[in-house]
């Protein structure tokens, strides 16, 4: 079973954000922003434990001749035997671009790559404790859907670095994708019209919050052995109830094209529809006996809160 503080800081530091705050909207640039970078990547040494968003790492190991067969690839150590590369970046026919990271340094490297395979693209890499002084161009806000999918981990692998795609067919002219790229922060946004460079500067340092709510359906937990994740509102409440735990519901936002993350809208007492999809069940850490639902009125292709099965994130 994975630790439980390790299973909170997984679901704290998802793509949320409060009502009211900047990108506390699914449709503001600010959302989109939070929700691309997948809140921030926080990727520890090789060995460390895991992150989805930021804790999920997903998987860079297809195999040379698979990957060849797919269309262009190039990649810094890609054909050193027994090797990892250090990034890899595939273009198939359609024009879509597949890339995988583990090196965060080799960002001149990265950018050149990209810009080979006509992805107008810049790579920043931001030491930890710093970041790339603002502004540096203008942002898009009409992100066309599909663009790209948020970084996510690499399937399969414990160590340090993610994957993402980029259809480059969907760029506007004078648009560039600017990614700031480090050990402690990946960032990515699409930006037009001119792009300053990156100036580093001291990172401000983000006082601790203490959460109101933590996962409750993992070991130890009020909901333990319990799963409510992709089931209706009217499949889980009546389990709730029976338990005699009070119920209410957090509305997540969920940004264009489902990127993985979401924004906090309100919370609320009054039961929502039992077609509502639930994604997830936290519990009130200063009322005991208090249980919030994270649902949307709709199913989506995966889950927010986790960037896809909650399998690939929480091992029980």
């Amino acid at each position: 079973m994975k630790n439980t503080d390790d299973i909170d800081t997984i679901t704290r530091s998802l793509a949320r954000v409060e009502p009211g705050r900047p990108g506390g909207q699914a449709s503001d640039a600010g959302a989109r922003t939070l929700l691309a970078s997948i809140t921030a990547t926080e990727p520890g040494p090789p060995a460390a434990r895991p992150r989805p968003y930021r804790a999920r790492r997903l998987f860079l190991g297809l195999a040379v001749a698979a990957t060849l067969a797919v269309g262009i690839v190039v990649g810094q150590g890609l054909l050193r035997t027994g090797v990892p590369p250090s990034y890899a970046v595939t273009k198939d026919s359609d024009g879509v671009v597949y890339v995988k990271l583990r090196d965060f340094r080799d960002a001149a490297g990265l950018t050149r790559q990209l810009q080979e395979l006509n992805v107008p693209a810049i790579v920043d890499y931001v030491p930890p404790g710093k970041m790339c002084r603002e502004p540096r161009g203008t942002h898009v806000e009409d992100i066309p859907r599909g663009l790209y999918s948020a970084p996510e981990n690499i399937p399969g692998e414990e160590g340090h670095g993610w994957q993402m795609r980029i259809d480059t067919k969907l760029f506007k002219p004078g648009q560039t994708f600017v990614w700031t790229i480090g050990e402690t922060l990946t960032t990515t946004i699409l930006m037009t019209g001119p792009v300053g460079p990156c100036v580093l500067e001291d990172r401000p340092v983000q006082k601790e919050v203490k959460p109101d709510y933590r996962l409750a359906t993992v070991e130890g937990r009020s909901l333990a052995g319990l799963r409510v994740d992709e089931k209706t509102v009217g499949e889980v409440l009546p389990e709730l109830r029976k338990r005699g735990l009070k119920v209410t519901f957090l509305i997540m936002e969920i940004a264009p094209g489902n990127p993985g993350g979401f924004g906090e809208g309100p919370t609320r007492t009054t039961p929502v529809g039992d077609d509502w999809v639930v994604w997830e069940a936290e519990e009130s850490i200063r009322e005991p006996g208090v249980i919030r639902l994270l649902v949307t009125d709709k199913r989506y292709d995966r889950n927010p809160v986790y960037g896809g099965p909650r399998d690939n994130v929480i091992k029980e």
